[in-house]
């Protein structure tokens, strides 16, 4: 996992980009170079901290790439 600023990560081929929404965070999950796009609904992940929210983003990436 590398990241490019505080608010995006790079986790296992994906991009996940951070922003504040109201009270709490939305992380978008984008797909990388020669992935494809993730067919989560929402296409989002929301949570009261960033930390929680990438903490999901990472889990619906981990089970879409084992399943």
């Amino acid at each position: 996992m590398s990241e490019t600023n505080a608010n995006d990560i790079e986790y296992r081929g994906y991009t996940l980009t951070a922003v504040q929404y109201g009270p709490g965070w939305r992380v978008q999950i984008y797909p990388g170079a020669g992935r494809r796009l993730l067919r989560t609904r929402p296409g989002h992940v929301l949570d009261r901290t960033k930390e929680e929210a990438f903490a999901k983003a990472r889990a619906i990436i981990d089970h879409h790439l084992l399943g």
